[in-house]
């Protein structure tokens, strides 16, 4: 019987064809197949590649069943029949669960997925097809979720054919990237009773009637593996007559066993033992695995059958299903024994370690306890080499195989940290279930409160943290007790609790020391600074070396807090440094789910410093990063720093947006810290507008009294509210409770002996003496402010201090003194692009006698940000594939944004670009 029989679907063929119209002008587009089993999905998205021709490149990997837990499978399936030099991620991507390997981060490849689309659109048009998606292992999901997230002008089709596009396996990222109105979702249904009746034809099965084709659409609903399954099994009589009951389809394993049993022996062993190798494997190892001599003879054998599916395009004959069902069939079919005997065959044929250990775990059919043992212990080695998803999916292996009910639920449990030690928020909370399965311990209860950390349910996670910590005992792993004490100084630090985290950083320190990596380091020293021991935080950090290389998680230890710490400190150009090389060797071989905090640390300390395109980039990055990981408890804190430079730009409708959804995330959450942030960056747009009122209404939230804890907001140097609070009441006719404040700011400041925040709470003290009237005092705060911002000429606070002594001395008469302080206030403005503040300059200049260009002449407003990032990092001498790297985008999208930035700048070379775009060192 013919498997390549194909009915119907003209429109969805038509609309595919559509949307490929659309890549082909560089509109990416990404089309959804869903429907249930047997439906035609598969044979739909390979009737549209077969009439591609030579015009596109196809990229095909499939989902299985039986490789849900084998992490990149599908990824791997992809570019094995590339010939292009891949990214070192992708090298060694089939051995990825090898120890040591760096592909346990989904971003890293991710990002290389892009570099290798990139290239191949060069050439082509590039269609990229994951069959069974609701199959695939979930860190390439993640992966490829990163990937279509950053198709921006790019001529790639992507095609996901799943049988339920909402399914809650797949990531929440995922769902959101098919829910978006750019993506077309084709559900299938059942052929027509005119598509049946032409099926039945081309099966070469006897014509059947209207209303024969009209109670086999009915009791099938027209789908098409059933349907072909009844016209093989019933009689046409039984069709016709009215009065005959329809039998339902027998089930498919019956179907495939009939075909198989017409077969040859060695067609029989063949397809077995690829059943065993995946739905598709090299036609030689299957060969072997089965024992076959005569491969091709089996495999023409299997083909005609309906069994096996030709691969003409490979370099070497494979033995590929047509359908899952098929492979799950046929699997079945072989029974315990005979499945066994080819895991094990496999097993002893197999490369590498992670496929040995794979096929051993399929080839038991009981618990095994030494297999168990060699399992975690290889889950232990990827752990120790930072490639955490491919731990977790070893050690759930080894839980399952493990015959001591303890033993296999320790593992459980250990699996699940290793995905949120990978980053893999989304997959762990769906386990919830599965962890408050197990038996109550100390263990399983700070595995709970870890989850519902991650996933910003702070009340859950404290009273889990709390269960953990009092049901410890001498017997429970040290590794336990240090991980309890962990997060519950994280929880404390995210409740701006800092006398809390010291007591918990503490506890977690002084139990016995353990060789897995651990934050509490960085906690202690967080703790530390927030409750004035700012020294005392910097010492438990002075052993970090100054310069990398750092590798391993172990040894980023404490480089973290350093970084933030100097920040906080002023000292932005090592913070930067810090913040910078912590995040790129996380993401390479650390902690990937520290790569979204430190770039979001990164990116503030760029916003202080007065390095805005770097910022923007980063905050941009953080944004992404964050909702592509389902890192929720995050969200607040990357929405409100990416409003930041986009508020002092003036660019208002995507700083308010991020705004929006900061504040939103801020309730949900309902911590101070994530308050403190939405709040500040409401106040900073609010302050970009002009709107003083709309600044005090704000942060009034941040004075009141119901806060429980309030450590970091009170500290300075953390959030700059006060001082925008200071100058809005100033503004807003309210003289008494600015000078509360301040006086109170002023205090903190000098005592801390932080150069930014003296330096702020100077420029707000010249602001209230002036309103007072007391130029004198005035005069004196503004001159100490600047010799404080001397320290770094180059920082916001600098600029900012400049036009405030400008506007003062103005309204004092002083037109010439006046003139030269907003002369370099126009110029700090011009080089950060501050176009708000620039027109603030330009008024004050105005009526000084002094003329100046309108600040959208002197900025790069016309630019927007993505175009900026991009023309910034051009004008630094990075190539186009650096900055698509560096920003983790297209090639395709980096000449689209260039080509509009020479555009818009008028030039026509990076040598102009230079000129158009120079900024101080």
């Amino acid at each position: 019987m013919p498997e390549t029989v194909f009915l119907g679907r003209r429109d969805e063929l038509s609309r595919m064809d559509a949307r490929l119209r659309r890549v082909g002008h560089s509109e990416p587009q990404v089309v959804v197949i869903d429907g249930p089993a047997g439906i035609g999905k598969t044979s739909l998205v390979r009737r549209f590649v077969k009439d591609l021709g030579s015009a596109c490149s196809v990229l095909w990997a499939s989902g299985s069943e039986s490789e849900t837990e084998l992490p990149y499978g599908v990824l791997a399936q992809l570019v094995a029949g590339l010939t292009d030099a891949l990214d070192a991620a992708f090298q060694d991507l089939v051995g990825c669960g090898r120890a040591g390997s760096a592909l346990s981060d989904p971003i890293g490849v991710g990002s290389a997925l892009i570099d290798v689309i990139g290239r191949m659109q060069d050439r082509s048009l590039v269609v990229m097809v994951i069959d069974d998606m609701h199959w695939a292992d979930t860190p390439s999901l993640h992966a490829l979720t990163f990937a279509l997230r950053r198709l921006r002008i790019d001529r790639v089709l992507t095609l996901l054919v799943a049988r339920d596009a909402v399914d809650t396996r797949l990531p929440a990222g995922l769902r959101r990237v098919l829910a978006q109105d750019g993506t077309l979702r084709l559900p299938l249904e059942g052929l027509s009773v005119d598509e049946l009746t032409e099926l039945s034809r081309e099966l070469g099965a006897a014509p059947l009637s209207r209303r024969a084709a009209t109670r086999l659409r009915t009791h099938t609903h027209g789908n098409p593996l059933y349907t072909r399954a009844l016209l093989d099994q019933v009689p046409l009589g039984v069709l016709v007559a009215s009065d005959a009951a329809l039998p339902a389809p027998r089930s498919y394993v019956r179907l495939v066993n009939d075909r198989l049993a017409d077969c040859a022996l060695p067609t029989r062993q063949l397809v077995g033992a690829a059943s065993v190798l995946g739905m598709s494997s090299p036609l030689h190892l299957a060969a072997r695995v089965g024992g076959v001599a005569t491969p091709l003879d089996a495999l023409e054998e299997a083909v005609a059958a309906g069994l096996l599916a030709e691969n003409p395009a490979a370099d070497l004959p494979r033995a590929t299903f047509a359908h899952p069902l098929q492979q799950a069939a046929v699997y079945q079919r072989l029974g315990p024994r005979r499945r066994s005997e080819l895991h094990e065959a496999a097993a002893r044929l197999a490369d590498e370690p992670a496929e040995v250990l794979r096929h051993r775990a399929r080839a038991v059919v009981q618990p095994d306890a030494d297999l168990a043992d060699e399992l975690a212990e290889y889950a232990a080695r990827q752990a120790g080499g930072g490639a955490w998803s491919a731990a977790a999916a070893y050690l759930m292996s080894a839980a399952r195989l493990s015959a001591d009910r303890t033993h296999g639920e320790e593992r459980t449990a250990q699996a699940v940290e290793y995905l949120l030690l990978a980053g893999d928020f989304g997959q762990a909370e769906e386990l919830t279930e599965t962890v408050r399965a197990l038996r109550r311990t100390a263990q399983q209860q700070y595995i709970l409160g870890h989850i519902a950390l991650a996933s910003g349910r702070q009340d859950e996670a404290r009273r889990a943290l709390t269960a953990a910590w009092q049901s410890r005992s001498a017997d429970t792993d040290p590794d336990t007790v240090r991980c309890i004490a962990e997060q519950m100084a994280g929880l404390c630090l995210i409740q701006s609790d800092a006398h809390g985290a010291v007591r918990w950083a503490r506890r977690g320190l002084g139990t016995e020391p353990s060789g897995r990596a651990s934050f509490l380091r960085d906690e202690f020293a967080y703790a530390l600074a927030l409750t004035g021991q700012y020294d005392e935080g910097i010492k438990t950090v002075a052993d970090v070396p100054e310069q990398g290389p750092y590798s391993g998680a172990k040894a980023l230890e404490g480089l973290s807090a350093r970084g933030v710490l100097r920040m906080w400190n002023g000292e932005y150009h090592a913070a930067c440094r810090d913040l910078r090389e912590a995040s790129a060797a996380h993401r390479r071989d650390g902690l990937p789910g520290m790569v979204v905090p430190l770039l979001g640390y990164l990116a503030e300390a760029e916003y202080r410093a007065g390095r805005w395109d770097d910022a923007i980039a980063h905050s941009t990055q953080v944004v992404s990063l964050a909702e592509d990981t389902d890192h929720l408890s995050m969200l607040t804190m990357a929405h409100s720093l990416a409003a930041l430079p986009l508020a002092g730009r003036g660019c208002f409708d995507a700083a308010r947006e991020h705004v929006t959804t900061a504040i939103g995330h801020a309730k949900l959450l309902a911590d101070a810290n994530d308050l403190a942030y939405a709040m500040t960056a409401l106040a900073v747009l609010r302050a970009a507008e002009s709107d003083h009122a709309g600044v005090v209404e704000a942060l009034s939230p941040l004075l009141g009294k119901e806060l429980a804890h309030r450590d970091a907001i009170d500290e300075p140097g953390v959030f700059p509210w006060r001082q925008l609070l200071v100058e809005g009441l100033v503004r807003t006719d309210r003289p008494r409770e600015a000078e509360e404040l301040l006086g109170r700011y002023e205090s903190l400041a000098e005592t801390r002996g932080r150069w930014p925040d003296m330096a702020a709470a100077a420029r707000c003290r010249g602001i209230v003496e002036g309103a007072r009237g007391d130029t004198d005092a005035a005069d004196r705060a503004f001159r100490a402010g600047l010799r404080h911002c001397e320290q770094d000429t180059n920082c916001w606070e600098w600029a900012l201090l400049h036009l405030a002594y400008g506007a003062f001395l103005r309204r004092g008469s002083k037109r010439s003194a006046a003139a030269v302080e907003l002369d370099v206030a126009w110029a700090a403005f011009t080089r950060l692009g501050a176009a708000p503040y620039l027109e603030q300059c330009r008024v004050e200049l105005a009526a000084c006698g002094r003329t100046s260009a309108r600040p959208s002449g002197a900025s790069h407003a016309v630019l927007t940000p993505q175009e900026l990032t991009v023309g910034s990092l051009a004008a630094q001498g990075l190539s186009n594939r650096q900055i698509a790297r560096e920003l983790v985008l297209s090639i395709k999208t980096i000449e689209y944004h260039l080509g509009h930035v020479y555009a818009k700048l008028g030039i026509g070379s990076r040598v102009g670009l230079v000129v158009a775009l120079a900024t101080p060192p």
